[in-house]
């Protein structure tokens, strides 16, 4: 039995079981429109990509912003699956999501990871940016 079905707009069926590493949680805030996810485990490719989703439909729903919240987690996603991200995952679905304005919050130590996803997706108008607290990352997405 998966753990999410969905339904695409086009009226495609997209099912997804989540491994038992990575979990996740959200807090919708609609006080400043955003949705606050913070996940814990390991960031495999399928997991994260089929949770983004929820989240990214959900905001694009409400018209709100994320913060993904990755300190508590470990990555395990390559450099060249976040080149492709969005047009890998969501662009067959709805090719909008990518423009949702999102922080990621980041250890230190995936830096690298994670400004490589920041100014790809930058160069490709798509509005993300990292962080490693959380004040910065809320002041900036309280700005778009």
């Amino acid at each position: 039995m998966p753990d999410c079905i969905l339904t695409t707009k086009t009226g495609k069926i997209i099912q997804y079981k989540f491994k038992k590493i990575m979990k996740y949680n959200y807090k919708i805030n609609s006080e400043n429109k955003t949705i606050v996810v913070i996940t814990t485990g390991d960031l495999e490719t399928k997991e994260v990509a089929a949770m983004g989703l929820i989240i990214l439909l959900k905001a694009n729903e409400l018209k709100y912003k994320i913060i993904f919240d990755y300190r508590l987690s470990r990555n395990k996603i390559s450099i060249t699956e976040a080149y492709y991200w969005f047009s890998a995952h969501y662009d067959s679905i709805n090719s909008k999501l990518k423009f949702i304005p999102s922080a990621y919050i980041a250890k230190k130590q995936d830096r690298d990871f994670f400004r490589f996803f920041e100014t790809t997706s930058n160069n490709k108008s798509i509005p993300i940016k990292m962080f490693f607290d959380e004040k910065p990352a809320l002041e900036w997405i309280e700005s778009y």
